[in-house]
């Protein structure tokens, strides 16, 4: 398959200080003494990608984790270097940068300002401390408050912050006081993220021995009404299913996923996406960070997609966006499924999900899948 060219390029830095109770991401603490042979890794990497595979300038650029921000000013100084080096990215290329608020100085700050970061994702998570306590995160209010002003202070102009409800012990009232308090920072973007149990987390295993309490679902209802209700209110529009923009400030890098656009991945258990507009192929990396640093090709396995499966994972993730996609041919059963449960509604040749299809969109799922 001769894939269209990468435009988008998301790189994983895997390093936390601590991994939060709740977080089941490829992620791992206590491994800082990795990190300049984890960034020569990378660069060997992307250097192999670009030799071997089509890049067009690059529209945008993701820097996940783990923590990035706990990555010294000077390896990930040298890291972006290295992409503007051997990348042409597009004038107005979205550089973003995902960073936790205990990690963030003004040495870090300066550093991703100079390597060309124009957009930070700060993982504040909540305010109140019973819930960043349930959370396991080791960061205070008066840290998330420092760091966004410092963004700010040093001219970082996109700044987006991550808020989590539906944690247990937290009410309707503490939801809303965190709402209101993210607000008032002053945010271009914020995303609302509805508290998961996964499945092997410290969390999941609390939860089964009744240390923490389930979280009705009346309740997480009444949490999102209050965010959709709040979050209007102040001028931010839903533009995705967890996902509120100031005009102009939606993410781009998430919209590559949700449009399925080529996506390279590089980094421990990082993932690619390739198509031609027809067939697609998806890949990913070995996901521990030592196993990557070592291997000498570190894809560890990949995936060919049968079109009627592409499409769907297509239909599906276009669905999360409230702007919806044309309909696509050969899923006329399902479409009319979904407009029959008042999940989308057809608008000249598209579809569209309704308020009820972002807050179900699992049901979305379900059916198109």
């Amino acid at each position: 398959m001769t894939s269209l060219p990468f435009k988008h390029l998301y790189i994983h830095l895997p390093f936390c200080k601590h991994k939060c109770g709740y977080c089941d991401f490829n992620a791992y603490a206590g491994m800082d003494r990795l990190m300049p042979d984890y960034v020569g890794a990378l660069e060997r990497e992307l250097s192999a990608a670009r030799a071997q595979f089509p890049f067009a300038g690059l529209e945008t650029v993701y820097l996940g984790g783990g923590t990035p921000s706990l990555l010294p000013a000077e390896l990930i100084a040298s890291l972006l270097r290295f992409v503007r080096s051997n990348f042409d990215l597009a004038p107005d290329a979205e550089v973003t940068l995902e960073a936790n608020p205990a990690s963030t100085d003004e040495t870090k700050m300066q550093a991703w300002l100079d390597g060309g970061v124009n957009r930070l994702s700060l993982g504040v998570q909540g305010f109140e401390p019973r819930a960043l306590a349930v959370l396991e995160r080791r960061t205070d209010a008066a840290q998330a408050t420092r760091a966004f002003a410092l963004a700010r202070s040093m001219g970082m102009p996109n700044v987006s912050i991550d808020l989590i409800y539906a944690v247990p012990f937290q009410s309707r009232d503490s939801w809303l006081e965190t709402l209101r308090r993210g607000i008032a920072l002053g945010p271009d973007h914020i995303s609302t993220y509805c508290l998961t149990f996964e499945e092997g987390t410290l969390l999941w295993r609390r939860r089964a021995e009744g240390r923490v309490p389930e979280v009705e679902t009346d309740l997480q209802w009444d949490q999102l009404d209050a965010a959709c209700e709040e979050l209007e209110r102040a001028g931010f529009t839903r533009y995705e299913v967890s996902n509120w923009a100031k005009p102009g400030f939606e993410s781009r890098h998430n919209h590559a996923y949700w449009r399925c656009r080529p996506v390279y991945g590089a980094g421990a258990g990082a993932h690619s996406y390739a198509t031609d507009g027809r067939s697609s192929r998806r890949w990913w990396n070995v996901a521990k960070p030592r196993e990557y640093i070592a291997a000498q090709q570190p894809m560890a396995d990949g995936e060919e997609l049968a079109p009627r499966k592409a499409q769907g994972e297509a239909l599906m993730l276009g669905l999360r966006t409230a702007g919806g996609m044309e309909a696509p041919d050969g899923f006329d059963k399902e479409l009319d499924e979904l407009v029959q449960g008042g999940l989308i509604e057809r608008h000249d040749g598209r579809i569209v999900p309704t308020r009820r299809g972002l807050d179900l969109h699992n049901q979305i799922a379900l059916v198109v899948l």
